[in-house]
């Protein structure tokens, strides 16, 4: 149990009323140093609340005063991390506000809920009660409510990434703080304008609106601004690979943040800090900053600073070789990811809003038609000439429908002339890879004709070899001419039909070698597809040559396969069981097999690494947007 603090001995001797609201003003100053002092000071308001004297004030005091006592609980078990607690002492607070019907109670309870669900990811529920919030807050005219709901609803356009919102949001509640002086709201809309300019990675202008906001901070003497825009300082210096800056802001924030209990910048500060450690390879000091971070975000069930720091986390395993904890991480990051944004979460955004900009609208239809229905009594000549402007809107609506006939009936033929292009010109496309394939047989059985009548082996083999590169050519066009989209191939099915011509050279040898393969079924388009099926094949020819001089038997193993780190990031992996590669690179530096793997490497933009473990392996980094 927590001692109770000495100014509340003298508060006590005061009447009761006076003694709620001190217990209140006490109880929110402790939110961000002291959660479980707070909540024990807003308990202590309902023995108070209970009394006779104080259930006699006026004006539902004894009412209103409850309803705060139970949003404060709410809010402080809010920011505690709690996921059921919050939501009974809200339920509370909204059904006595609906009772007395107390409007500023139901938009303290809409906002809190706002925050509630916010906290966990859930935008459009958060988007939602914020907007009944400020629809509340507008009718009273209340500014100050109006600002803060403007700011909340901006938050989540920046977690949902639209950020000309968010700008749209953030920029008014900055002129209604301006208007009322309010400099505490001016620095916290200063500071979120900078977060967006950030996120749409204009680095001048959002250090511009932090260094503001930390000023305007400093002179309030508000330790919570000023941590979070040294923070967000830092953050730009940090982009800007300015670390040595970077780090002079990130400690500066991380001592002021830490005594205002303020475990939001706490673990955006220290991951932040673990961020830098890893880029300068410190990676002890790292993996403990952002393993600290992390705690913090699971306690406060951030998923936005989860998803970053298990991503940051697993990239960092992964540049030690850390694979298998690499990828618990990268697993628990997608999972955040997933439930941090949407495609239904953002729909169900636009249709909050799209519900507040009608009400909006109709309400303001409401008005006007009662001020038409007026002046429409009063005055039988305005009712004629109403009639008169009908007759007029029915006659240009009538043209319009006309016109707009008309436009329609001409698109129907446009798109009715395109759509026959399109089946034409795809026609003719099939038509050329078909003649394309049948000159490619033609071109690969001459070669095997050549190959069998040559009696130089060596000769023989060249042409062999050649075969092997038209036939996979063929295979490409053979493919493209049986698929529905002329652009794009299956790797699974192009693979293997080139790996199956392979298999059946191996099976006419006297060589006990299994070909395996583990090919994903993506579809690349054919600038990538036709490099890859020629490294493949230069790569199991020279293997089926050379690999396996010294041994009957063996296993040639390819695989292609995303790579964990991007989604655009894909592997092609080689290996054989057979001798490895020469000690010398030397030795086979004439091969051309080998001279076109490093070519067709170049054209893809990729990385290609050889090793011996203790067959050959060949490892193929590339990326499909290069």
């Amino acid at each position: 149990m927590l001692a109770m603090p000495f100014f509340l001995q003298n508060a006590f001797s005061q009447n009761d009323s006076t003694t709620v609201n001190t217990l209140h003003a006490q109880a929110w100053k402790y939110r961000n140093s002291n959660l479980d002092t707070a909540i024990l000071l807003t308990q202590q308001t309902f023995d108070l609340l209970n009394k006779p004297t104080v259930k006699q004030l006026p004006f539902n005091w004894e009412q209103k005063a409850l309803v705060k006592t139970y949003y404060y609980l709410g809010f402080f078990y809010n920011l505690k991390g709690d996921n059921k607690i919050p939501q009974e002492y809200f339920n509370k607070a909204l059904t006595i506000s609906n009772n007395i019907d107390y409007l500023y109670g139901k938009s303290l309870v809409f906002g809190g809920i706002g925050s509630f669900y916010m906290r966990r990811g859930n935008y459009p529920k958060a988007l939602g009660y914020f907007f009944d919030a400020l629809r509340i807050d507008e009718k009273r005219g209340h500014k100050e409510g109006m600002l803060v709901r403007l700011s909340n609803i901006g938050n989540i356009y920046v977690s949902q990434q639209n950020y000309p919102k968010a700008i749209e949001y953030y920029s008014k509640a900055l002129k209604l703080s301006e208007e009322i002086n309010d400099k505490k709201h001016v620095a916290i809309q200063l500071g979120n304008i900078g977060i967006v300019y950030y996120h749409q990675h204009n680095l001048p202008k959002a250090l511009e609106y932090y260094l503001k906001a930390l000023e305007l901070g400093r002179e309030l003497g508000n330790n919570d601004e000023i941590a979070l825009n040294l923070n967000n300082i830092a953050s730009v210096y940090q982009d800007e690979k300015n670390y040595d800056k970077a780090m002079q802001y990130f400690f500066e924030a991380l001592p002021i943040a830490e005594a205002q209990g303020d475990a939001d910048i706490v673990a955006s500060v220290t991951g932040n800090i673990g961020l830098i450690y890893g880029i300068k390879k410190d990676y002890k000091k790292a993996e403990s900053f952002i393993l600290k971070a992390l705690k913090i975000a699971y306690e406060i069930n951030s998923l936005e600073m989860t998803n970053e720091f298990e991503l940051a986390l697993s990239e960092l395993y992964n540049s030690q070789g850390k694979y298998q904890q690499a990828l618990e991480h990268f697993k628990k990051h997608q999972v955040a990811k997933d439930s941090v944004f949407n495609a239904e979460n953002t729909e169900k955004n636009v249709r909050a809003e799209m519900n507040y900009e009608f009400d909006k609208q109709q309400a303001m239809q409401n008005k006007e038609h009662e001020k038409e229905v007026i002046a429409l009594e009063a005055d039988n000549k305005i009712q004629k000439q109403l009639h008169l402007f009908l007759l007029i809107i029915i006659a240009l609506i009538l043209v319009i429908l006309f016109f707009v006939k008309r436009a329609y009936d001409n698109k129907k033929r446009i798109a009715s002339f395109l759509e026959s292009e399109a089946k034409r010109k795809e026609v003719l496309l099939q038509e050329v890879h078909h003649r394309i394939n049948n000159n490619l047989q033609v071109i690969s059985s001459l070669l095997s004709l050549q190959a069998s009548s040559v009696g130089d082996e060596k000769l023989n083999g060249y042409l062999k070899q050649s075969q092997n590169r038209i036939q996979s050519l063929s295979t490409l066009h053979e493919l493209l001419y049986q698929n529905d989209s002329p652009l794009e191939i299956n790797m699974h099915e192009y693979l293997n039909k080139v790996l199956d011509f392979h298999r059946d050279v191996l099976h006419t040898k006297t060589l006990d070698v299994k070909v395996n393969a583990n090919i994903t079924p993506v579809y690349f388009t054919t600038k990538l597809a036709v490099p890859i099926a020629l490294v493949v094949n230069e790569l199991i020819t020279n293997a089926i040559k050379y690999a396996f001089n010294e041994k009957h038997s063996g296993s040639i193993d390819i695989s292609l396969l995303q790579d964990g780190t991007k989604n655009d990031s894909w592997m092609l992996h080689f290996s054989d069981s057979g001798r490895g590669l020469p000690a010398s690179s030397e030795v086979r530096k004439e091969s051309l097999g080998l001279r076109l793997v490093n070519i067709m490497t170049r054209q893809m933009g990729a990385v290609l690494t050889k090793t011996n473990s203790p067959g050959a392996t060949f490892t193929l980094l590339f990326s499909t947007t290069n």
